[in-house]
């Protein structure tokens, strides 16, 4: 019997000043089985100490000429380069936002024909030793899948799932629900297929990409800059590949409260990018329901009134306002 090779995957993950975190993720990552992959961090010009901090884990993991480096390090080093190293560190060059921080990372991976997946893995995550290999073996099951999630699992509650791979959308509210959320790691299904039949998309923490799926649909898209990416990339594909869940690929997610689509509250900033995609998502695909989605936009933000959290509440407004200068195209 002819033993088959481990399937190449590269592993993309996005770090903005975050080095600690992205670390502690690299590291559960690098103890994987089952699987053969190659890991590429985009950094998206942190301005802490990420680089150097990055820098000298690959060195101490994988030696000084055992990595590469590529794109335009911030602080004028020559970037290294490695013919098929396991780890690179890309410099986007700027604040780029989730899918402009990842495209390049994907771009990359595509250049290596051997790269068959691409994992979307955020850097606030670690994971279980075969949550890849979980994936993949879900993806390879059904060709049909363009898309696959992981459970996840809250960081800091172990006991509480965060979501079963991905969210429901309701397109008159322009809002979603996360799948499983705040069920017991018993209520995890042995099986993906109800779950994957209420998927609307799946959540970016952890999300693998066959390389057809990118092929075809093309990458992310950017203009979102934070909130909507996912679900508009699972939206782009609908008419070409399913979405998938992988039951028993278990990721830990340090986030302690999902914003996703709604209007639960969060930073300012945070709060002005959902609002403004909000609308911008639903111009582009559901545009006959940009009238209840201002609605329920204005009910939220009647709620942040109420609770007189002021700083959401003007962040929310001027979001909804941005909206009609920049329609999407």
């Amino acid at each position: 019997m002819v033993e088959r090779a481990p399937t190449q995957v590269a592993v993309v993950i996005l770090n903005w000043n975050g080095w600690r975190d992205t670390v502690e993720c690299l590291d559960s990552l690098l103890a994987s089985t089952g699987v053969a992959l190659r890991v590429i961090v985009c950094d998206n010009a942190s301005r802490d100490e990420s680089v150097p901090q990055l820098r000298a884990w690959a060195d101490a993991r994988f030696g000084k000429a055992g990595w590469s480096e590529a794109g335009k390090p911030a602080d004028g080093a020559a970037p290294r380069h490695v013919a098929d190293s396991p780890f690179v560190l890309l410099h986007n060059g700027g604040n780029l936002g989730f899918a402009g921080g990842n495209n390049p990372g994907i771009a990359y991976a595509l250049n290596d024909p051997a790269c068959a997946y691409i994992w979307l893995l955020n850097n606030d995550t670690t994971v279980e030793p075969d949550a890849l290999a979980q994936a993949i073996a879900r993806m390879e099951h059904d060709p049909r899948i363009g898309l696959c999630g992981s459970t996840l699992v809250y960081y800091h509650e172990r006991d509480k799932v965060q979501a079963f791979g991905g969210a429901s959308y309701t397109p008159a509210k322009g809002s979603s629900v996360h799948v499983g959320a705040f069920q017991p790691l018993a209520a995890i299904p042995a099986t993906a297929e109800a779950v994957e039949a209420s998927l609307s998309y799946v959540i970016g923490a952890a999300m693998l990409a066959r390389r057809a799926f990118v092929e075809k649909v093309g990458l992310l898209t950017e203009d979102y800059f934070l909130y909507f990416e996912e679900i508009d990339w699972c939206t782009r594909g609908r008419a070409h590949f399913t979405l998938g869940y992988a039951p028993r690929s278990v990721v830990y997610h340090k986030e302690g409260a999902s914003i996703g689509t709604s209007a639960s509250g969060g930073s300012p900033l945070s709060v002005y990018y959902l609002f403004k995609n909000r609308l911008r998502f639903t111009a582009r695909f559901h545009a006959r329901h940009i009238p209840t989605v201002i609605l329920f936009s204005l009910i939220d933000v009647a709620k942040f009134v109420y609770r007189q959290r002021w700083p959401q509440a003007y962040a929310a407004v001027r979001g909804m306002l941005q909206f009609p200068r920049t329609q999407p195209k």
